[in-house]
C-alpha cells in the first residue's frame, strides 16, 4: 500500500533502453544522505533490460511506471511531474551519477531560500568511463536568465525544482531534443533561479545519447527558443543581428568580430534603455561573450587581438592571466601560419 505521507522530494529519471549505466545510475540515488524521498522512474517502452534492472533493487522507495510505447521524453516527465507527491522534484538521467549529498545539499538551498522555484549545480564530465573537466553555470538570478539569451542556463541532471512551479509550467511540448532550454525561457518569468558551485552530480557523454545523434535539429531548436526569447525582450533585433547573436551563443569559429562587437555593444545600449536586467551584471556578461568569441578566432593573427582590444568591452571581463597568455601567444601563431599558407 502507499504510504499517505508525502516525500520531501520526488525525484524524477526518464528512462528509454537505459541498462548500460541504469544499475548505477538507481545506486547513486539509494545511496543518498538525505533519505526523505521517493524515487519515481518513468520506462518510456524500453525494449531491454531496464524494467528488469530497476524490479531487482527491491527498494520500497521506487516507484517504477511504465509506458508501452515509446512516447518521448517531455511526455515522460510531464507524466511523472503529474505524478510527483514531493515538495520539489529533483532530475536525474539514466546514465549520470549523483553524489552522494546531492539531494541533502539542494534540499538545504531551497528550504533556506523559498523565492527560487528551480536550482541546479556544477557537474563533472564522464568520459570513456573516466572523470573529466568540470562544467558550471552563473549562480545568481540575473546572470542565468542573460545566459538564456544564448543558451541553457542549466545543466539539466542537476536540478532540483518546486513541484507547485511545475505543475503549474510543465515541460513544452515543442521542439523536441532541447526540452530544458525550452522549459528555463518559459519559466524565467514565473520564479527566481539559482544554481550552487558546488559539483554534485557525474554526467556521462556517450554516442547514444540524444545530443550526440540529434545535433543538427537539437541546433535549429534552440535557434527557434533563442529567437523567441530574445525578441519578447529585445524586439527591435533584426534578422541580420539575430544571425550574428546566434553565431556568438555557438561560439563559431570564422565568424565577423567586427559584427560581433558591435551587436555585443549595441544590446547593452538596448538593455540600458529597456533596463530588462541590471545594467553592470549585463555588461559583465556581455564582456564575456566578447572574450569568448576572440578567444574562439585566433586565426585571425594579430588582427584579433587588436579587435578585441577596440571594443570597450575586453575592460569589463578579466579572464584568468593563463588564459589570456595562450589567447595572445595562439594569435601570433595562428596569424604567422595563416601568412605562411
Amino acid at each position: 500500500m502507499e504510504s499517505r505521507v508525502a516525500p520531501k522530494v520526488t525525484v524524477l529519471m526518464p528512462v528509454h533502453n537505459g541498462e548500460a549505466y541504469l544499475r548505477q545510475a538507481v545506486q547513486s540515488i539509494l545511496d543518498q544522505t538525505f533519505t526523505d524521498f521517493e524515487f519515481l522512474i518513468l520506462d518510456d517502452g524500453s525494449t531491454d533490460g531496464s524494467r528488469d534492472i530497476v524490479r531487482s533493487f527491491g527498494d520500497p522507495r521506487i516507484r517504477l511506471e511504465a509506458n508501452e510505447r515509446n512516447l518521448g521524453t517531455v511526455h515522460a516527465l510531464n507524466r511523472g511531474i503529474r505524478l510527483a507527491r514531493g515538495k520539489y522534484i529533483a532530475r536525474m538521467d539514466c546514465d549520470d551519477v549523483s553524489l552522494p549529498e546531492r539531494l541533502e545539499r539542494q534540499v538545504r538551498f531551497m528550504d533556506a531560500h523559498p523565492e527560487v522555484g528551480v536550482s541546479g549545480s556544477g557537474m563533472r564530465l564522464i568520459k570513456k568511463g573516466r572523470l573529466k573537466n568540470t562544467r558550471l553555470q552563473p549562480q545568481a538570478d540575473p546572470e542565468l536568465k542573460i545566459t538564456l539569451l544564448f543558451n541553457t542556463c542549466f545543466f539539466h541532471p542537476t536540478v532540483i525544482m518546486r513541484t507547485a512551479v511545475v505543475k503549474k509550467t510543465p515541460y513544452p511540448d515543442n521542439l523536441v531534443f532541447t526540452q530544458d532550454y525550452n522549459f528555463w525561457t518559459r519559466l524565467a518569468t514565473e520564479t527566481c533561479f539559482a544554481n550552487l558551485r558546488e559539483t554534485l552530480v557525474y554526467f556521462r557523454e556517450h554516442s547514444a545519447q540524444i545530443s550526440s545523434r540529434k545535433a543538427d535539429m537539437q541546433k535549429n531548436n534552440a535557434r527557434a527558443i533563442r529567437a523567441s526569447y530574445l525578441h519578447a525582450l529585445f524586439p527591435e533585433t533584426s534578422g541580420e543581428d539575430m544571425e550574428t547573436h546566434h553565431l556568438i551563443a555557438e561560439n563559431r569559429r570564422g565568424m565577423d568580430l567586427g559584427k560581433a562587437g558591435a551587436w555585443l555593444e549595441h544590446l547593452i545600449g538596448l538593455n540600458e534603455q529597456r533596463r530588462v536586467f541590471p545594467p553592470d551584471i549585463f555588461l559583465r556578461e556581455a564582456a564575456r561573450k566578447w572574450w569568448h568569441c576572440c578567444r574562439k578566432n585566433t586565426q585571425y593573427g594579430k588582427e584579433t587581438l587588436a579587435v578585441y582590444r577596440s571594443s570597450f568591452l575586453h575592460a569589463y571581463f578579466n579572464p584568468p592571466t593563463f588564459k589570456y597568455l595562450k589567447f595572445h601567444v595562439r594569435c601570433m601563431t595562428d596569424g604567422k601560419r595563416r601568412k605562411a599558407d
